[in-house]
């Protein structure tokens, strides 16, 4: 009876080949059982490495697979490092099998530089920060933070508004004339202490407010018309808007100002199409000296022409492609 009988002849070669392939499959499933065993096995590799380059054996293709491998290792460090405590720690396995100089051998040391090299970047890092911080607030407090007078005035008509939205026009010229014994001058604190003393009915103090906010202005009365009917409209004082925006607009008919309290005035009259065309002429006007003007009356305009959609009308104004607005020759804004 014939046997057939198989042979096996280890080379440095093929032993090299099957330790990486070992070295390879074990990386993703490491545990502190395998790996001191893993370790050792590292050292086997790198050994046979050594012993095939003084026999020029061509290993370049074990030599990208070794490099791969060892590259997966620094990536792992954490990971092989926890696994490493578990079986005794790093310093107890190197002292089991010295010399224990390799990379693999000193995980535990690579790990502990990389944290302090984060940890020293990062602290640069915030220090850093914390500088550019400091000196933002420094810049800001000595070039561009507002000074005390002008904090005053901002929150002092941001009050005046709030309290005229909750119709207390009592803490309302409370508030202005509190700021203006600090700002004596300021036309918009004059004015609204003007019209919170209308509200309150105490005429004598209102002409007297008024008459101050008009010094102020030098003369220009159209300025102060509109500024007197844009606070009245913000009080709810309607009537009282329309009354004064018709009198600037006598005096200043090119005011784009003008057209645009005329056109809260006519919407909140329920006038829509008096309030298209206002707004229209207000932003006609405005282009391109201001702006922001242009811009809030194109788009008050734009808003109330939707409104209108359902009830289309040929004698109503039309937007431009170009969003400029265009009226008829003979409309005129309807108080």
């Amino acid at each position: 009876m014939a046997h057939t009988v198989e042979s096996r002849i280890t080379t440095p070669a093929s032993e090299l080949r099957e330790r990486l392939d070992k070295a390879e499959r074990q990386v993703p499933s490491l545990d502190s059982a395998t790996i001191a065993g893993f370790l050792v096995n590292l050292d086997f590799i790198d050994a046979l490495f050594d012993q095939l380059a003084s026999e020029n054996v061509d290993v370049r293709s074990e030599r990208g697979r070794w490099g791969d491998l060892q590259r997966q290792m620094e990536r792992r460090a954490g990971q092989i490092v926890k696994l490493a405590n578990k079986a005794g720690g790093y310093a107890t396995l190197r002292a089991q099998n010295a010399p224990a100089g390799a990379l693999w051998w000193q995980l535990d040391t690579l790990l502990a530089q990389r944290r302090r090299r984060q940890t020293r970047s990062l602290l640069v890092t915030l220090a850093v920060v914390a500088f550019l911080l400091l000196g933002a607030a420094w810049a800001y407090q000595t070039w561009l933070a507002p000074d005390e007078v002008t904090i005053l005035l901002v929150d002092s008509l941001g009050d005046a508004e709030q309290r005229a939205a909750e119709q207390d026009w009592i803490a309302g010229l409370a508030i202005v004339e509190n700021a203006l014994q600090t700002l004596p001058d300021n036309v918009e604190l004059l004015i609204w202490a003007m019209v919170f003393a209308e509200r309150l009915g105490n005429d004598a103090l209102a002409q007297t407010y008024a008459e101050r906010a008009q010094a102020q202005l030098a003369g220009n009365e159209a300025a102060f018309q509109i500024q007197v009917g844009s606070t009245r409209f913000q009080t709810g004082d309607v009537e009282g808007a329309a009354s004064v925006a018709e009198a600037a607009l006598r005096l200043a008919p090119t005011e784009p100002q003008v057209y645009f309290l005329l056109g809260n005035v006519a919407e909140a009259r329920g006038d829509i199409r008096g309030a298209i065309e206002a707004f229209a002429r207000a932003g006609e006007l405005a282009d391109p000296d201001n702006l922001q003007l242009a811009v809030v009356s194109k788009m008050r305009y734009g808003m109330l022409l939707q409104q209108l959609q359902v009830m289309p009308d040929p004698a109503l104004p039309t937007l431009p492609e170009d969003g400029s607005a265009e009226l008829p020759a003979d409309a005129t804004p309807t108080p």
